[in-house]
């Protein structure tokens, strides 16, 4: 028998189909949804380790810190001159 009751969308009718897209719709929002955490657990790796190289770039070195202490008045010229040569830069 063809033509019969709801046979051109698998027995169902309109409930099936709309059944079928909300389904459809539900899959790719979960692959979707899958992609995206994989990507921030295994695939930020390289940016994370950008980050973490530009933060340890970002902090002063000891000779930035020692010039900015002598600037302040902390240390005495004797004292800034000592640490110098204790750092290997010598009579700068």
């Amino acid at each position: 028998m063809m033509g019969g009751f709801g046979s051109g969308m698998g027995g169902l009718g309109l409930f099936g189909g709309l059944l079928s897209l909300v389904l459809a719709i539900g899959l790719l929002g979960g692959l979707t949804f899958l992609g995206v955490w994989l990507w921030r657990r295994f695939g930020d790796t390289a940016g994370a380790s950008f980050r973490a190289q530009s933060q340890r770039t970002q902090q002063p070195s000891a000779r930035e810190i020692l010039q900015s202490r002598y600037a302040r008045g902390e240390l005495t010229r004797e004292e800034y001159q000592t640490m110098l040569q204790d750092l290997g830069w010598g009579n700068v």
